[in-house]
């Protein structure tokens, strides 16, 4: 898993993102509320990619996500419905998570950083997207996995960062260190978890 990702432009993009917001946060030690931002824009953008993903997945396995006591067919309606329930959910927690860092994140935001932040993110997630499509193409997907990834992926990487912020914790570098190693270990993990179940070719 570790030697296919060392050959991953997105995981490498990845690295580049969470080792630039460490960098700008030893510039500037008044920017944290900056990075954490960056983080939820992150965790933003990943929910719409995996909206996107879940809509467009040819070949859903549909014993991996019961509705109604019954596999989900494999129609567009049925995808649309579990898609937008998604991306529904995901961004609610996302609104109030957002009303959570308003509130107990103060500081300025730089506007420069936060656009060359997720221009990044952007394209980390693009080709992670484009990729997926390929794979996903004449392979059949777990349906109920891909659904929850996003949280499995993001909820560590973020209590790693605001969990010592708002304990008053010391040395911030050493959680953005810890919260890097969490979001690549978590994108590893959820890219080990997509693995499709069964080849159609």
């Amino acid at each position: 898993m570790l030697r296919k990702a060392l050959y991953d432009p997105a995981f490498w993009l990845l690295v580049a993102l969470n080792i630039y917001c460490i960098w700008y946060l030893h510039l500037h030690p008044d920017g944290f509320a900056s990075v954490v931002w960056i983080y939820w824009i992150q965790s933003v953008l990943i929910g719409v990619f995996n909206f996107l993903d879940l809509l467009t997945i040819k070949h859903p396995d549909p014993e991996s996500m019961i509705v109604n006591g019954k596999p989900m067919p494999n129609n567009l309606a049925s995808k649309g419905c579990m898609a937008f329930f998604f991306l529904f959910h995901y961004q609610f927690f996302h609104l109030v998570y957002a009303i959570f860092i308003i509130t107990g994140v103060k500081g300025k935001i730089d506007l420069r950083f936060l656009m060359i932040s997720i221009a990044a993110i952007l394209l980390e997630l693009t080709i992670g997207f484009i990729r997926y499509k390929a794979v996903q193409k004449n392979q059949v997907v777990n349906y109920g996995k891909q659904f929850v990834m996003p949280y499995v992926r993001i909820i560590p990487m973020h209590l790693m960062i605001l969990v010592p912020a708002f304990l008053g914790l010391s040395s911030v570098y050493i959680f953005l260190i810890l919260k890097m190693i969490a979001d690549l270990a978590m994108y590893l993990l959820t890219s080990k978890l997509y693995k499709p179940i069964a080849n159609l070719s």
